[in-house]
């Protein structure tokens, strides 16, 4: 099986994945992927989501916050987070979901930060 077979694979597993959001940003903040788990979590569905800007699942609150974090991360060395943490999203009714994130910067040869690819889950209740 060649290289692009397997991230063809890969790419197919986690789309249909309903259990984890994961959400790719691109450097202009626009979603790049998502999936069936990022609309099952956000409410979104992939012709909603795509293309739109990331803050379509930030509550109103922690915006400018984002805005800010992810400027300094696209072009940057950041090696993105150090464990899962604690975050609201906004899901597609307004109201806030409780969910936990990691992230990890999407790197091009420089190590650069070129976007961000985030998993969310909802936590574990114990």
């Amino acid at each position: 099986m060649s290289t692009l077979t397997h991230f063809e694979a890969l790419g197919a597993a986690l789309a249909g994945n309903r259990r984890s959001a994961v959400i790719y940003a691109r450097a202009d903040g626009g979603i790049g992927f998502w999936n069936a788990g990022a609309e099952a979590l956000f409410g979104h569905s992939p012709e909603e989501a795509m293309g739109k800007g990331v803050d379509l699942i930030v509550p109103e609150k922690y915006r400018a916050m984002h805005r800010a974090g992810f400027a300094r991360a696209i072009g940057s060395a950041w090696r993105g987070s150090a464990g899962w943490g604690p975050v609201e999203g906004l899901h597609k009714n307004g109201e806030c979901v409780a969910l936990e994130v990691f992230l990890t910067p999407i790197q091009e040869a420089n190590e650069q930060a070129s976007g961000v690819l985030g998993l969310f889950r909802v936590p574990s209740s114990g």
